[in-house]
């Protein structure tokens, strides 16, 4: 008989409904039952793509002899972290105040309550290695439990203090002058160097294996370039020394500044593009690599991972396009947007949303789940598909307990070192030749017979969000064929521009509109209420936090920029749906900014809502797999008030008509002050850890000197959405008339505002770019 989550909307606590153990589902109900059993909870937390969490499943909760230990002792409680982040933090600072470290599956006992005393990760079904059996463990916490109560209650006492403590140890670290304000040019310049520190000249990324895609730092860097002049003072002092086009080829870095953010990104994407990381035949990229040379992956494929690889490299294409339009390095970049935008629509769509992940283990040929199954190949495999491409098999002692080998690209590396090897429309990209197109096909082919990994279905939104800016942007990018005879494609410099950013900005805008309308958008009188999750059309248990809201704002924000001058796209246009009003995202950023911060001497920021049991609000500034709640705040402010909350007729909120002393609508000076003091923390982060916080360097970075555009002449804004400099694309200038409405800007012309300074209608290309270059 199927226990209690058999009707979660969760695929992985579903995929547990019919264990033997008495599963129950996150609740007071479940709490109150070890109450009045007197036993203490076993918290279970993992994710469906989590291979280790599958070996657990399969080694103890399958097992009846342990299950009948657990249904006898505890009240066992299985949660999904992707469902309930905010539990699963709670929890994780515990294991690691614990044991040192964390990981998942993650074990949790806990009182009644729900405060932890004891905390692991795996534990196997029998002793091995240094790990204790699961059956050890079980009767030892069953033991004290019933012998050393009080010792428990003083364990919890004291962890409780501590998680308390931890919630907000980052920011509370810092002096309230210290976080009044964003970093400056000079910190910016000193968190660049420190991350350079920890840059791999050899083989890319920062710090040693495990290797995750480290795609936030690399905006953060590039930005940072931007900043330095590199695209204008660089461009011209290495054009004439004749090293453009080959920094970066061998990954070592210069000495200066300016160009080793340039090295560091290019010899980070080029190690990560070649790869094993990078799947070579279907597209999109793996979670991390487990050795050094970004070889052998481990097979999972996360949307937030292809998301902001995505929109990396579209960050990183436009800094290529704007440094030789016809380089080598702009072409890689391309074939990245590409790939990746390809493999979001086909691998990790469900309708108009779009998934969580793909497994990283699948069937095998003998029918028993395999890690990378789905991907390596023997070299007699291999052999069927030739090696006259690009693409051969990878080598490394990381794969040693796979049953073949990882597809690789390596050839590229050479192939962007080589000054003698020409690149023209009769000497195309290696990855565009006739020889790799039937090497893919044939690749396709094998795998495309085997089974597929698989697919946790749930739709996130902070994930999907992410997917929707991703893959706006890059429709923005390359969107139409309208700046100049010298602008170069995929593949070929002859080629067009990305061929497929309808269909792009399509997928993104309708995926937006489908999160919009499942939130309740046109019920009668219903406020919008956004979403942790959904599974189909059915919400998940959890409430959203705020990198929900944040970025599903962002997402909207991007979403605006498809349009015919950010309106809603007709039917033939880009989007062919409807896009929010920019009234509606300030009123959403309102209540976000409402619901998850307090003033104060400083501003306190909660990443989640208080739980029904749990009450401790975390306020965690760290990026890690995502950029966090806070960086993630601080990129809505920055691009609304550069979408100019003023003009849109927005009115004053109820909060201010009901309290006189409250800060209001959002205007544009207080959207500046928001962001101000949501980046100013990483000040405490910035030149002695800034791998984790690589999202909010970006937007800092960012913050110096915004950059917008106003214009509705297609030509104008698509040199804008492909220039470094632009933060935000609108069609107003931020001027309202008489009547409180936007001021239109001069058909064909464009304006351009740097900060509080804003220029004179220009209306031609070389006019746009100057302005935008100085």
């Amino acid at each position: 008989m199927a226990n209690e989550l058999a009707s979660s909307t969760s695929p992985y606590l579903r995929a547990h409904a019919d264990n033997p153990v008495n599963w129950r589902m996150w609740s007071k109900q479940a709490l109150a039952e070890a109450a009045d059993r007197d036993v203490p909870v076993l918290i279970s937390i993992g994710y469906s793509t989590c291979h280790w969490c599958h070996v657990m499943a399969h080694e103890s909760f399958e097992d009846e002899a342990i299950a009948a230990l657990i249904n006898e002792h505890f009240v066992a409680i299985k949660i999904d972290r992707e469902e309930l982040p905010d539990i699963d933090a709670y929890y994780m600072n515990a294991l690691q105040a614990m044991r040192g470290q964390g990981g998942w599956p993650m074990t949790i006992f806990a009182t009644p309550e729900g405060s932890p005393f004891y905390a692991g990760t795996y534990f196997p079904p029998a002793p091995r290695g240094n790990l204790p059996a699961f059956t050890q463990v079980l009767s030892a916490v069953s033991q004290t439990w019933t012998d050393k109560r009080a010792e428990v209650a003083e364990m919890t006492q004291r962890m409780d203090r501590g998680l308390a403590e931890m919630a907000t140890a980052v920011t509370d670290a810092l002096p309230a002058e210290a976080t009044a304000e964003s970093l400056s040019a000079d910190e910016l310049d000193a968190a660049a160097e420190a991350l350079l520190d920890s840059y791999d000249p050899a083989w890319g990324g920062f710090g040693t294996a495990p290797k995750f895609p480290p795609m936030m730092n690399l905006m953060q860097l590039l930005a940072a370039f931007v900043r330095l002049g590199g695209t204008t003072s660089a461009k011209e002092s290495a054009r004439e020394s004749g090293r453009l086009d080959r920094l970066g080829a061998d990954g070592h870095l210069e000495g200066e500044l300016v160009l080793d953010c340039l090295i560091a990104v290019r010899g980070t994407f080029a190690r990560i593009a070649s790869g094993g990381m990078r799947d070579q035949v279907r597209g999109g990229i793996a979670r991390y690599s487990v050795d050094r040379q970004w070889f052998v992956p481990h097979f999972e494929k996360m949307l937030y991972d292809n998301a902001l690889y995505l929109r990396a490299a579209v960050t990183w294409a436009k800094v290529e396009r704007a440094l030789n339009p016809a380089s080598k390095w702009l072409a890689l970049a391309e074939r990245e947007i590409a790939d990746t935008a390809d493999f979001l629509l086909e691998d990790m769509r469900e309708g108009q949303r779009f998934i969580a992940a793909l497994d990283a283990d699948s069937l095998n040929s003998a029918g028993t789940l395999e890690e990378g199954a789905a991907y390596v190949l023997t070299p007699e495999g291999f052999a069927e598909v030739g090696d006259a491409g690009l693409l051969q098999l990878v080598d490394s002692p990381a794969g040693a307990d796979l049953s073949g080998q990882v597809v690789a690209a390596i050839r590229i590396i050479d192939w962007l070192g080589m000054d003698d090897v020409p690149f023209d429309a009769d000497h195309p990209a290696p990855w565009a030749t006739a020889e790799t197109a039937r090497q893919r096909a044939g690749l396709r082919e094998i795998f495309d017979r085997r089974d597929r990994p698989a697919r946790d279905e749930k739709a996130i939104t902070e994930w999907n969000s992410l997917a929707i800016t991703a893959l706006a942007e890059a429709a923005l990018y390359s969107g139409a064929d309208a700046v100049g005879a010298d602008d170069r494609g995929v593949g070929s410099p002859a080629e067009p521009m990305l061929p497929d950013s309808d269909r792009w900005g399509r997928a993104a805008a309708e995926a937006w509109e489908a999160m919009h309308r499942s939130f309740g958008a046109g019920e009668s009188g219903a406020a919008l209420e956004v979403r942790r999750s959904f599974t189909g059309e059915v919400p998940g248990p959890g409430a959203a936090g705020l990198a929900d809201w944040a970025q599903f704002v962002t997402a909207g924000l991007t979403i605006r920029q498809l349009g015919d001058g950010g309106e809603p796209a007709s039917a033939e246009g880009t989007s062919g749906v409807g896009t929010a009003s920019l009234d509606e995202l300030a009123s959403l950023s309102e209540r976000m900014f409402a619901e998850f911060t307090a003033e104060g001497e400083t501003l306190e920021v909660f990443d989640s809502l208080s739980d029904e049991i749990l009450t401790i609000r975390s306020s965690d500034p760290v990026d890690n797999t995502v950029p966090s709640g806070r960086s993630a705040a601080a990129e809505v402010a920055l691009l609304l008030a550069e979408a100019g909350v003023e003009s849109s007729g927005q009115a004053a909120s109820p909060m201010a008509e009901a309290d006189p002393d409250s800060t209001g609508s959002l205007t544009t000076g207080r959207l500046l002050d928001l962001r101000e003091r949501l980046l100013g923390v990483y000040r405490a982060l910035a030149a002695r850890a800034p791998r984790g916080c690589g999202h909010g360097l970006w937007q800092a970075e960012r913050a110096l000197a915004p950059v917008r555009v106003a214009s509705r002449d297609a030509d104008l804004r698509v040199l804008a959405a492909r220039h470094p400099a632009v933060t935000l694309i609108t069609a107003s200038n931020g001027v309202p008339d008489e009547n409180g409405r936007d001021v239109a800007v001069p058909a064909g012309a464009a304006i351009v505002c740097r900060g509080t300074e804003c220029s004179l209608p220009v209306t031609t290309a070389d006019e746009l770019r100057s302005l935008l270059d100085g």
